[in-house]
């Protein structure tokens, strides 16, 4: 197999503001370091563009690097370096998957009876989803299969819907006040016809005038 090796070295005046950019540049490219000094990307268009242009930035601070082609480490198999990929984007799954746990627990527990709530579970339902395609793109082995997330993502984005309704439709009765729907249109929930539908035909059920 064919592997990118990067081993790179930065002058002593570099602020450490620009030596943990480099740094973070290197882990959003999914990139290991088995060595200190040394880290390794399967050979593929993409990969190759990104340490190339991480070579040029690190050049441009008048720092020096050496991009290798590999086909064979002497005392590192294929199957060693494939087995690290794997633990690593394991546990970036696994950090995904356990917020997700917390956040379902949240709304579940949540009676979502400010708009407020609505707001932050929806900014953090999204950065998740924008998380699990920054793992997927660097999950070169393909270890873990993102539909699962997505869906249950997708599900929470739709409680949330149906909550955004529901508040709504409580407003039309006037039970809540104008400081709360000012709070709702702060979401723009896209919402099918047949969503909408099916909500209201839930409340014309349910509803007992005097």
């Amino acid at each position: 197999m064919k592997w990118l090796v990067l081993s790179y070295t930065m002058p002593t005046k570099m602020t450490t503001a620009s030596r943990v950019r480099i740094w973070r540049k290197l882990r959003k490219s999914g990139a290991i370091s088995p060595k200190a000094g040394v880290h390794i990307l399967p050979y593929t268009d993409e990969c190759l563009e990104a340490v190339r242009w991480l070579v040029t930035e690190i050049e441009q601070e008048q720092g020096e690097a050496l991009l290798m082609n590999v086909h064979h480490f002497e005392n590192l198999t294929d199957d060693k370096i494939m087995d690290i990929f794997r633990k690593e984007r394991s546990a970036d799954y696994q950090e995904i998957e356990n917020y997700l746990n917390e956040l379902e627990q949240k709304i579940k527990e949540s009676a979502l009876n400010q708009a407020g709530n609505v707001v932050a579970f929806k900014r953090d339902i999204n950065k998740l989803k924008k998380n699990v395609e920054t793992v997927s793109r660097i999950d070169f082995f393909k270890i873990y299969d993102k539909k699962g997330l997505l869906d249950r993502l997708h599900q929470l984005q739709r409680s949330l819907v149906t909550s955004n309704l529901i508040f709504l439709i409580l407003f039309s009765l006037g039970t809540l006040n104008t400081l709360v729907l000012r709070k709702m249109k702060e979401e723009r929930y896209e919402v099918t016809r047949k969503e909408s539908i099916k909500i209201k035909r839930t409340f014309d059920r349910s509803l007992v005038f005097p």
